[in-house]
Order: structure tokens, then sequence, then C-alpha cells
């Protein structure tokens, strides 16, 4: 884990919306990985993958607004050589949801249950992972409950297949910042996609 701690740049991919879907497209030149399986259901804010561009590693982020079901049309592999506008993904938005973010959180994960109606903003994995509270083991957790936080902080890291991806707080509708109120996860804990990990008012 102790790659963790280097600091990890992030980047916005371009969006297109063409054919009833969104195109998600490579905003630079360079390879594309950790992208997100078939299937998954995405809204704006959530990690999409990351993108080495000259041996620096950006973080990819769904911008707002823009949700439904990944589509890829091909096979690939593990790093992706990409072009500025090449298609990463394509994303059909979900009948089921007539919003972003209505989805509720941990529905149908398998996720154990928990109690989010204290009111308040759930920050959901993004991912299917382990979940990691600190940077490396002997390290202070990112954040704790009662603390404050602001837009662009990371409250944790998922590990998928080797990769760890920050957990990034993207700010709420009513505020760029917000006070950790509650951790539903433990450090080391495997994670669902959409399981409620932090509740933040």
């Amino acid at each position: 884990m102790a790659n963790a701690q280097s600091e990890t740049l992030q980047l916005q991919p371009l969006v297109e919306f063409k054919e009833s879907q969104y195109l998600v497209l490579a905003p630079t030149v360079g390879y594309y990985s950790a992208w997100p399986k078939p299937g998954a259901f995405l809204a704006g804010g959530c990690f999409i993958g990351t993108l080495r561009v000259l041996n620096t590693y950006h973080d990819l982020y769904l911008p707002e607004g823009c949700y439904g079901r990944v589509v890829v049309n091909e096979d690939r592999d593990i790093a992706l050589p990409v072009d500025h506008g090449r298609e990463l993904f394509r994303l059909n938005p979900d009948k089921d949801f007539s919003e972003p973010g209505e989805q509720t959180p941990g529905a149908g994960t398998g996720a154990e249950d928990v109690d989010t109606s204290g009111g308040g903003y759930v920050v959901t994995a993004f991912t299917t992972g382990i979940f990691y509270a600190k940077p490396s083991p002997d390290a202070p957790p990112f954040v704790s409950e009662g603390q404050t936080i602001e837009k662009g902080k990371a409250l944790g890291l998922i590990e998928v297949m080797k990769t760890f991806n920050h957990i990034i707080f993207h700010g709420t509708d009513k505020s760029s910042t917000g006070v950790i109120k509650k951790a539903y996860v433990k450090d080391s804990q495997e994670v669902k996609l959409g399981q409620p990990l932090f509740l933040i008012e």
C-alpha cells in the first residue's frame, strides 16, 4: 500500500450525448485502465478509471449530470492506448432511475443493511473492492467522525486488482464542505458497488 501515499491527479473526461447515450471520451492521449465493468450503473462523481499520461497517473471521474449503465463495445487488454477524444465507453441511461442519484445506496449489492435515514449526504462505493481508511498501515486515517472536510478531500481508498483508487468528496448539492457524521465501514473491509461508506452533513 506504500504507493497509495503518492499524490494522484484528477482529470474529467469529455462527454457527448448521442443516439440517446452518453459517450465518455478520453480528455488527452494516454493509457486507460481500471475502467468500470459493463452493466455497472454510474452517476456524476463516480470514479471511472485511471489514465496514465507520460508516467503520471490521473484518476478519472464522471462529470455531474451523466448517468447510466456502462456499455463497452470491444474486448480490451489491461491498459488501452487512447488518443484525445477516443471513446472510453458509453452510458445507457437506465429507465429505472428518472434522475441521477435516485438509486438507493447499497440496493441490490448484497451489502449489509445500514441506517442512512438520519439525514445528510451518503457517499457510496463507486466499485466493488477492499476499502482502506488509511493511506498505509501505520498512517492515521484519511478522515474521522466529526471532522470537517472540503471538496476534493480524500476519504479513503478502494483497492481493485492491486490498484488503489481514491474516494474523493465532491461536495453536495448544497455545499462544498461537510462534516463526517458516520463511517459505515471499517479499514480493510470488502465493499460492494453502491454500498454506503460515509454519511456527511
